[in-house]
């Protein structure tokens, strides 16, 4: 039998796939669970409508993305912080510190998966090199940490 998997289903495929599973299993595991559709023309439409529908929600997420990264590309971002007469920072400045920065001067908000640090958490005052990486865009941004 034919069915529509409508949800991720170990050693028989991943949600979204038509596959052709025995009867006994679609009808007895399968479709009772609400893991899968019979995979009549009425469903396949509707199913096709919908992975569509999503599909042009990701690429408008990522045209967001792609405007909203080549602004802040080669900004500058100020992050105040504590630190001795070395120059070094008594508290290290990580993903969630520099994200709530972007946030608050630019009105972006991203994920602490997106930035990656040059030359790992900021600890010394001065300016150092962030990557936003979100999809297929990338911005270069500079965290400038100036003492409190």
């Amino acid at each position: 039998m034919k069915v529509i998997l409508i949800a991720d289903v170990k050693k028989v495929g991943q949600r979204g796939t038509l596959v052709t599973v025995a009867d006994g299993y679609a009808q007895n595991v399968l479709i009772p669970r609400k893991l899968a559709l019979p995979a009549t023309v009425e469903n396949l439409k509707k199913f096709e409508r919908e992975k569509n529908a999503v599909q042009s929600k990701i690429a408008l997420d990522e045209a967001f993305a792609k405007r909203a990264l080549a602004d802040l590309n080669g900004k500058t971002i100020q992050v105040i912080a504590k630190a001795n007469e070395k120059e070094k920072l008594f508290e290290t400045i990580h993903a969630k510190t520099v994200i709530e920065a972007i946030a608050k001067e630019y009105n972006v908000s991203l994920d602490s998966s997106a930035l990656t640090f040059k030359d790992g958490p900021i600890k010394t005052l001065g300016s150092h090199r962030v990557i936003i990486a979100v999809q297929s865009a990338k911005a270069e941004v500079f965290v400038e940490v100036i003492k409190k």
